[in-house]
């Protein structure tokens, strides 16, 4: 007998992807308003890039047509599979950690306190985990507790890593659609419809996000309470996609951590390239500059949303070569990437100081996101770029 056309795959995702969409951008403009009415804006300060009073309360509409979406449409997906309702105890932990970040600034530790248990719940739940290291540094399976942990830290690495890339217009939310898509199109190749439906609600719900964070006159940032959530799905993402390479499957991949590195590679690699650099000068890895990736590409004289789309397109180019080379040695995948990633700052740091003029003090003040940050250290009145 034929599948009925409503529990069609594509049919399911099309539909969670417009569902997630059409949500974020029917909440948008009411919390837009609510943010001018309260006074919930975004101050900018002596180090902020953006220069106007901004709303950074997109998360909550990102948060709700995620939980209502996923919740819906991954029951209709897969009615007898209820592994992934569990991560709505962790958003939500997540979701208001972040929103009370947004309005008062709270301390980075107890972020990363409340990070530390929406993933532990949502591994004893779930089961979710990595238990195998395909034999980097000789080893494999790894006991019950090492997993938790090591589990563990991935999911906070990811999150943050994510956290840290929000800096211009638009970024995070790219990246986070290139990201949902890549491992969506995995997750359906392997026929695990119910983890792709939340890759679509996720890509669905930052692009309704897009189009008022790149909006001149009804614009709004993701803030904490949006990127922490998206950074932990996206970890949960990233975690599941491991482990399900640890046995052989229908597209059954020997490398997955490289692969799964390559699909992040942006954040990650920004991440750890800022954090050693602001150690080798003798400073706090938490403390706020400007040497983020995104930094080099708009001091190079590209708009926010330019500099997106190139960021964008050189994660692409990576997330390509590394599933054409899958097959590979992951030493291989991982030379390649990061010979890429670090060609393109090479590029941009050369290029930065020679059009770095005053003149570019003097362009056009266009507002930029609330720098979400779940580590680097803040001011109190508003959060700084990093």
């Amino acid at each position: 007998m034929p599948m009925p056309l409503i529990d069609h795959p594509g049919v399911i995702l099309f539909i969670a992807l417009l569902s997630s969409c059409a949500i974020t951008m029917v909440i948008i403009p009411v919390v837009i308003r609510v943010a001018h009415e309260k006074h919930l804006m975004e101050e900018p300060n002596g180090r902020s890039s953006h220069w106007e009073k901004t709303p950074s309360l997109g998360g909550v509409a990102i948060f709700v047509a995620i939980a209502t979406v996923f919740m819906v449409m991954s029951h209709w997906a897969s009615p007898n599979n209820t592994t992934l309702f569990f991560i709505l105890p962790s958003l939500v932990i997540l979701f208001f950690i972040g929103l009370k970040d947004d309005i008062l600034i709270i301390d980075p530790y107890k972020k990363l306190t409340a990070q530390l248990l929406a993933g532990g719940i949502f591994i004893a739940l779930t089961g979710i985990r990595i238990s195998n290291m395909y034999g980097v540094f000789g080893i494999y399976e790894l006991p019950y507790e090492i997993s938790f942990v090591f589990t563990l830290f991935i999911f906070v690495a990811i999150t943050n890593a994510y956290n840290l890339i929000d800096g211009i217009d638009g970024l995070a939310g790219c990246l986070g659609i290139v990201a949902a898509t890549a491992y969506g199109i995995y997750y359906l190749q392997v026929d695990m419809v119910w983890i792709t439906v939340l890759c679509a609600t996720l890509a669905g719900a930052l692009t309704g996000f897009l189009r008022f964070n790149f909006s001149a006159s009804q614009k709004i940032f993701m803030g904490d309470s949006g990127s922490l959530i998206v950074g932990f799905i996206l970890s949960v993402l990233t975690i599941k996609f491991i482990q399900v390479n640890e046995s052989p499957n229908p597209l059954y991949i020997s490398n997955a951590p490289t692969i799964a590195i390559a699909i992040l590679a942006l954040p990650l690699l920004d991440t750890l390239r800022v954090f050693s650099h602001r150690l080798m000068k003798g400073n706090s890895p938490f403390s706020a500059d400007r040497n983020h990736i995104h930094h080099l590409v708009v001091d190079n004289g590209f708009s926010h949303m330019q500099s997106s789309i190139i960021l964008s397109l050189i994660s692409v180019a990576i997330i390509a070569i590394s599933f054409s080379f899958f097959a590979q040695s992951p030493v291989l995948i991982s030379l390649i990437g990061i010979a890429l990633i670090s060609l393109v700052y090479v590029l941009l740091a050369q290029r930065s100081l020679l059009v770095r003029k005053p003149k570019m003090f003097v362009q056009k003040r266009v507002a930029t996101p609330k720098p979400a940050r779940a580590f680097e250290q803040q001011p109190q009145s508003a959060s700084a770029a990093s």
